[in-house]
């Protein structure tokens, strides 16, 4: 049972970690979407754009 109660544990901090990550990143796409798209075009990679998409900053 020890065994069990260690992998679950370390699960959840693996969880926690993954939604703490979610939740910054949902922080950054709100901040980013208050900037003119111009500005963004000059400093973001196309890479970092589609990245944002997926978390709805729609970029034009």
């Amino acid at each position: 049972m020890n065994k069990w109660t260690k992998a679950a544990k370390a699960r959840l901090v693996e969880i926690q970690a993954a939604e703490d990550g979610r939740d910054d990143m949902q922080a950054m796409a709100a901040v980013f979407a208050q900037l003119p798209p111009g500005q963004l075009k000059k400093v973001l990679t196309d890479e970092i754009i589609a990245i944002l998409a997926k978390y709805g900053v729609v970029i034009e």
